[in-house]
């Protein structure tokens, strides 16, 4: 064993790992035929590789504990929200600031919302100070707003399926030479998620003081992770369903995790 191994349950590791890759356009699936199964044509991303080219003999694989997504795009959350319950309040509105008018039935006076309801961004160089519905919601006035529409900020879910192969380096869908380890969603508006969930638990188990809620008084508690052996290889793509049908545009970094031994 290395002089540099770390004590990283289940298994001694020789040095860390971790690989990240970015994911847009890779889709993998059928939607139409509700399966996650890689079709002709498509070409998932490179996670992790174990040599799959055999070309390296220092390792003889490694441990995944760890599955990370986190989508590329972000978007300031409203700072105010105009509605009918806080129509009339006073508000101080700083450059930059986000306004979420949801009404328009209680403008008054000069107020008014020229694009309608929606997102809008404060463009003025000072503070602008006033009750929310006497103030004018437009890009024509020097103390003005951007609009940024309806849709502004909404990040709807996608799916992100998982493959690993064994002694290939050119994988071939019609040969199954990619098998499914597990899809994990995005939920709606949620920008980073785990993937531990739905990992496969590991064979050794972990070290435990006394029981567990949910298990038996004999059963083990176990680590979720992914073994893979010198030669396989770790995909992922995007599952192209709903606005997804030709991948995650924005994209989104999908990080992995773990230790080679």
């Amino acid at each position: 064993m290395s002089s540099t191994s770390t004590n990283k349950q289940p298994l001694f590791i020789d040095r860390p790992l971790f690989d990240a890759v970015r994911v847009t356009t890779q889709t993998v699936g059928s939607a139409g035929s509700n399966t996650l199964e890689v079709q002709g044509g498509q070409v998932p991303s490179i996670l992790v590789d174990v040599d799959a080219a055999l070309s390296d003999d220092t390792n003889n694989g490694v441990v995944i504990d760890s599955i990370t997504i986190t989508r590329s795009d972000f978007y300031r959350p409203a700072d105010y929200t105009l509605s009918a319950s806080t129509s009339g309040t006073v508000v101080s509105i700083a450059s930059g600031q986000i306004i979420n008018v949801t009404t328009t039935g209680s403008f008054t006076g000069a107020g008014v919302v020229e694009s309608g309801i929606g997102y809008y961004t404060y463009t003025g160089s000072t503070t602008l100070t006033g009750v929310n519905t006497t103030l004018r919601y437009s890009g024509g006035t020097s103390s003005g707003f951007a609009y940024k529409g309806v849709s502004y900020g909404q990040r709807p879910a996608v799916t992100f399926v998982f493959y690993q192969t064994r002694g290939t380096t050119v994988p071939i869908p019609a040969s199954f030479d990619y098998h499914i380890l597990f899809s994990k969603t995005v939920t709606d508006g949620v920008g980073t998620i785990d993937c531990s969930d739905v990992m496969p638990q590991l064979s050794a188990p972990v070290i435990s003081a006394g029981n567990t809620s949910g298990l038996g008084n004999s059963a083990p508690l176990r680590n979720k992770g992914i073994y893979l052996e010198r030669g396989d290889r770790l995909y992922v793509g995007v599952f192209p369903d709903g606005p997804n049908i030709g991948g995650y545009t924005p994209g989104a970094y999908v990080y992995a995790q773990g230790g080679f031994f």
